[in-house]
């Protein structure tokens, strides 16, 4: 009986090129950038329940688990997730895998998926992912090509050599991101793009990588060894974040020698920028791809996506148009690649709009920040059905609550109630109050905070069942 394929799907990326959309704790595979569901769940939809697949494990970075958690219940309930205490790159991720699946069996057969990429025939990629497997059985590690349908500088590229006398075609060299006249030349010579898709034996690799990287895998088995359980999901332990961070191309797969390449059928992309998008995405008779309330007149070749607002645009052409609400980003398409350069500058100003998601998600549900002043606070709460937050209390700040949908179980200082849809009601600053959930449908509220400090550090938590302080 042939072994089963077990999926590991990283993400952990931030995704910067797709600012301000994607920050941390709302990156771009989180995100539903083509349709409703998000990039993470079609990948996770790939490969669950599907013959010789056996049940994903997802690895993300801590700051998402939340989300990550919900994406997956949503889609896959099979899934685990194994969390990244910080973010260290794929060869990291990589590496926390195999080692992971060594410790039950180092025969595994993994199959390294990443989360953000589109990809148009579901049954076309998993016969890819099958065969890659197959060609890797006792030793070696498979990757996955892609026909180029254009001479891309945003790829990386797989240079095949000749078949091997058991028909496999070992790599003869990746080349990262070239410009794009040697891209045309890499094309005509048969090169494949790197889909950055991965087969192997979980104890293969981690002994070709401690021949090249004995430090980093030593680091890893310990950390491996130090995993603990927060609300159903593992964290490696401490010494994962001494681990090199680098890509897993750079770190091992342009310095082994026991790399074969699969070229698949299906058509595929790599969201990773603006422009990226743009091409994926269905557009109208002008060229311009849209999402949200977008109104053009005159207007050619243009991304534009409004997430709360309405957005024009006149007489302008081949520009990335993002509206969100706390910032607008406004380029040429053929600067897409730069924009993570943007968000380098706003981080070293310190502006918050640089990495941190309008929307927070949290165990209980999520809360979203619709306006703000001096001594004042607006924000939008959806607490998930059966869940409720902390017992606590708040020393600067009095909150008033609006039930808009669903029913709200409010305690005050002891004393239980429930408020229905258009019903309110007010916290002291001092009071001990909790809120809770009690229906079968998420329940949302209007919280107006009002005081001289309004920020999320201003919780005393006197019981969680999360197990926060």
């Amino acid at each position: 009986m042939n072994k089963a394929i077990s999926p590991v799907i990283l993400s952990g990326g931030s995704g910067t090129r797709l600012w301000p959309v994607s920050r941390t704790g709302m990156a771009k595979q989180l995100l539903p950038l083509t349709g409703a569901r998000t990039l993470l769940q079609h990948t996770l939809l790939r490969v669950t329940g599907q013959p010789d697949f056996a049940a994903p494990l997802i690895i993300g970075g801590h700051p998402d688990r939340f989300l990550l958690r919900d994406q997956a219940e949503a889609v896959a309930t099979t899934a685990s997730i194994l969390l990244e205490p910080e973010r260290r790159d794929t060869m990291a991720a990589v590496l926390l895998a195999a080692v992971q699946a060594a410790t039950t069996d180092e025969d595994s057969l993994l199959a390294i998926l990443p989360s953000d990429h589109l990809i148009d025939d579901d049954e076309a990629f998993r016969d890819a992912v099958r065969r890659a497997a197959a060609s890797v059985t006792r030793e070696g590690v498979a990757v996955v090509g892609i026909r180029p349908t254009e001479p891309s500088a945003a790829y990386g590229y797989i240079q095949p050599g000749l078949p091997d006398p058991t028909g496999k075609r070992p790599v003869t060299r990746f080349v990262e991101k070239p410009d794009t006249a040697t891209a045309r030349t890499l094309i005509a010579a048969g090169s494949l793009w790197n889909a950055g898709i991965f087969c192997f034996r979980a104890g293969w690799l981690i002994n070709a990588m401690r021949a090249l990287l004995p430090d980093d895998v030593a680091l890893m088995e310990r950390a491996v060894a130090n995993l603990r359980t927060d609300l159903g999901m593992q964290i490696a332990g401490d010494d994962f974040a001494r681990v090199t961070a680098r890509s897993f191309d750079h770190a091992f797969m342009e310095k082994t020698t026991g790399a074969f390449v699969t070229e698949a059928a299906f058509t595929w992309a790599d969201l990773g920028d603006w422009d990226a998008l743009w091409k994926a995405s269905a557009k109208d008779a002008d060229g311009n791809a849209t999402r949200g309330t977008v109104i053009t007149r005159s207007a050619r070749g243009n991304l534009i996506r409004a997430e709360s607002r309405m957005v024009c645009a006149l007489g302008v052409d081949d520009l990335t148009i993002v509206e969100t609400a706390d910032a607008v980003l406004v380029a040429p398409r053929d600067r897409a690649q730069d924009v993570r350069a943007l968000v380098a500058d706003l981080a070293s100003q310190g502006h918050p709009a640089a990495s941190e998601p309008q929307r927070a998600h949290r165990p209980w549900g999520w809360y979203e920040t619709k306006d703000q002043g001096d001594r004042f606070r607006v924000k939008h709460i959806v607490v998930k059905p059966g869940a409720r937050l902390s017992l606590q209390r708040h020393h600067h700040r009095a909150e008033h609550w609006v039930v808009v949908r669903g029913t709200a179980e409010l305690t005050i200082e002891g004393i239980t109630r429930r408020l229905h849809e258009n019903e309110s009601a007010h916290i002291p600053i001092g009071a001990l109050h909790r809120l809770a959930n009690p229906g079968k449908i998420p329940v949302e509220i209007i919280e107006v905070q009002t005081g001289t400090y309004l920020e999320e550090d201003d919780i005393e938590r006197i019981d969680d069942e999360f197990g926060r302080n």
